[in-house]
């Protein structure tokens, strides 16, 4: 899953079950309006309307705890926050790596979490999110030593981090030019919530390690971090439920 500030996590868009796929919605509650998951289709504002029933949210959560258990917590921990060795993001802090389909107000919904949990990042489901990955720049590729070291500074110095200075201005040049970083992070080092690209001011997200050695890997190296779709391991009931429960786990719904 996806969203480091994820990272999970988890990242997030429109699976979902129908009313009778599953107990969220009771008797006489209503689909959400079309403009709550419209972008998503039937199921993606079923799943929705259950997030804005207090109710049948609280239902969706229980429900959505042991499926994470089972199903989610060998790679992103019991309590969520991720694990180290399996690069995956903490899906409590709030800070996503995948936005979602609100352009307005910029919140997560369910539905978004949902299509993740369903098509996966970098799965061979052809709605897998797969836009982008982190290409290796090192070693016979388009970086030198030289540059990787600059460039590795500069994202240091992005992130808050000790840098040293004497390599900034080459690592800017990089990071702007032949590396082509800005392309997926922004020249701002903001990154892309539309690709799931690292927000590198923020070094708590990074899924690969904050160091000097663990940056100047991923850019020497490349990263391609991996989620598996569950369409067809889940039932839509199901996926609702833990995409409701996984929502309910973060500190923040904003992906901008």
């Amino acid at each position: 899953m996806i969203r480091s500030r994820s990272s999970l996590l988890l990242a997030a868009a429109g699976l979902f079950a129908a009313i009778a796929a599953g107990p969220v919605l009771g008797h006489g509650e209503e689909e959400a309006p079309a403009g709550i998951g419209a972008g998503i289709g039937r199921e993606g504002r079923v799943i929705d309307a259950a997030w804005a029933n207090r109710a049948a949210r609280a239902r969706a959560e229980k429900a959505g705890a042991p499926l994470f258990a089972q199903h989610c917590a060998s790679c992103h921990g019991g309590d969520a926050r991720g694990l180290p060795g399996a690069h995956t993001p903490d899906l409590t802090d709030g800070r996503w790596l995948f936005g979602g389909e609100d352009i307005d107000t910029f919140l997560i919904r369910p539905s978004d979490i949902a299509f993740t949990i369903e098509h996966g990042i970098r799965t061979a489901d052809p709605q897998s999110r797969n836009l982008a990955l982190m290409p290796a720049l090192g070693t016979g590729h388009s970086l030198d030593p030289d540059e990787v070291a600059a460039v590795t500074e500069y994202v240091l110095k992005l992130s808050g981090q000790p840098f040293d200075e004497s390599k900034i201005a080459l690592g800017k040049e990089t990071f702007e030019g032949e590396g082509g970083c800005y392309d997926c992070h922004t020249v701002q080092g903001w990154g892309d919530t539309a690709i799931g690209s690292t927000d590198l001011t923020h070094p708590e997200t990074y899924l690969y390690g904050r160091t000097r050695a663990a940056i100047a890997a991923s850019v020497t190296e490349g990263r391609a971090g991996f989620s598996p779709a569950f369409a067809g391991t889940l039932t839509k009931g199901e996926v609702r439920d833990l995409s409701i429960y996984v929502l309910s786990l973060a500190k923040s719904r904003k992906y901008i």
